[in-house]
């Protein structure tokens, strides 16, 4: 029995260690071994945003051509474009207006930046834009202009981009324009701005080197609207010019704005500079107040201009035909280059996933060198300005009854020639009678 007994004994011990053995692996405290792990997730930064830009005209008059363009065109075409990609981005144009001052001007861009809104198109006019490129450098901005063409502001490193060529490549174009009709004299009048004098100082030393002599000067404030002294000072100097050089190699350069219908309209009372051939620059072409306000003297003065030139694309003709549909008015270079502004920037918004003007300021020019837009090639130089473009020769004449925009020649900016048609071209297309130069200079 005590064998037995020292055998159950074992037993009951051995069983009683192989218990408290699992016990123990059940109930003894846990080891947690920690693994940091990184996972790479692909994230789109603007996905579901809504991106403004602040988008401001020139005068109130603008807003009338250009809001349709905007709304039916520009911004449906860059939306369905970021759909069309994938991405659930929202692009928005807040429309302004500058109402023709260069400080209204300002406070537009200060109330954007309130808004937080900091990516603009506008400056459209130098004048404009230099008063508010100060502010936009300071605050982290960016301004796009597509029609400021002032060479006071070609400068390296700035917040300001322009889509359009600087003024100088267009002065040489308008000297050669006017030495090729055969002018040997002719009378400035000209707006007190930026914008007018930087052309003047160009045109001042590339016509006299053709062999052209400015005959005056006449530069006005630019909210003035009454301009019989001035028309009467340059009936004096034309009367003299006439006489020396002949009616036919006298001309009448205005560089200015929409101001051209009220120029025009009081030129009539003055007979030897109203019967002279006016000529202009990109500002007194494509003027929707002149061919509806004033058409009988666009009519009769022509008021040839020299334009920068879109390249002639399927995308030009896109914009051609949108326009007429949705304004009933041809488009124009200045508005091709909003159109790709707006394109230039959603394309870099929508590849660096930002809209932060600091990370994206650097790769504007590179990027508009690989753009090819409704207004052409969108190379930019290294300030920033549209780097080459030929210019179009615009007038304006009546055809069956009403008054419309006719290209006459065209300047290249390659041979640095004019060549004037034999037929001008009206924007439908019609052709009608050219303007016969009275001989080259």
């Amino acid at each position: 029995m005590e064998r037995s007994a020292i055998a159950l004994a074992v037993v009951l011990l051995i069983v009683g260690l192989g218990i408290g053995v699992g016990v123990g692996r059940y109930t003894a405290p846990v080891k947690v071994k920690e693994v940091t792990k990184t996972v790479t997730v692909e994230t789109r930064p603007l996905e579901g945003k809504t991106i403004q830009f602040g988008d401001i005209v020139a005068q109130t008059s603008d807003l009338e051509t250009y809001k349709p363009i905007l709304d039916n065109v520009i911004l449906p075409d860059i939306n369905e474009y970021a759909k069309l990609l994938g991405y659930d981005v929202k692009f928005e144009g807040l429309l302004d207006d500058a109402q023709a001052q260069a400080a209204i001007h300002l406070e537009k861009v200060q109330s954007f930046k309130a808004m937080g809104v900091n990516l603009l198109i506008c400056g459209r006019w130098s004048s404009q834009a230099q008063a508010a490129l100060s502010y936009v450098n300071e605050n982290d901005m960016i301004m796009f202009s597509p029609s400021s063409t002032s060479p006071l502001l070609w400068i390296e490193g700035d917040r300001l981009f322009r889509m359009c060529p600087n003024d100088y490549i267009q002065a040489p174009a308008i000297a050669k324009m006017l030495w090729t009709w055969g002018i040997k004299g002719v009378i400035v009048i000209q707006r007190g701005d930026p914008w007018a004098d930087g052309i003047y100082n160009i045109f001042e030393k590339e016509f006299p080197k053709l062999g052209g002599e400015i005959l005056a000067r006449v530069r006005y404030a630019a909210e003035v609207t009454e301009f019989s002294s001035y028309l009467e000072q340059m009936e004096e100097v034309a009367k003299e010019a006439v006489e020396k050089y002949g009616a036919e190699h006298v001309g009448i350069l205005p560089i200015s704005f929409t101001e051209i219908v009220t120029i025009l309209t009081q030129a009539k009372d003055y007979p030897t500079i109203y019967n002279l051939m006016w000529f202009g620059t990109d500002g007194t072409a494509f003027v929707a107040q002149l061919v509806d306000d004033a058409p009988e003297h666009a009519d009769h003065c022509k008021v040839l201009s020299t334009l920068a030139a879109p390249a002639e694309s399927p995308k030009w003709d896109y914009l051609m035909e949108k326009s007429y549909e949705v304004r009933n008015m041809p488009a124009d270079y200045y508005t091709a280059c909003a159109y790709d502004i707006y394109l230039a920037y959603v394309h870099i918004i929508l590849e660096e996933q930002t809209d932060e003007p600091s990370e994206i300021a650097d790769h504007i020019i590179p990027y508009c060198y690989d753009l090819f837009g409704t207004s052409g090639w969108c190379q930019l130089d290294k300030c920033g300005d549209r780097a080459a473009a030929n210019y179009d020769i615009w007038g304006y004449t009546i055809v069956d009854g009403k008054c419309t925009y006719v290209k006459y020649g065209v300047y290249s900016s390659v041979t640095g020639e004019v060549k004037w048609f034999e037929k001008g071209v009206t924007t439908e297309g019609v052709e009608v009678p050219g303007l016969t130069p009275p001989g080259q200079g």
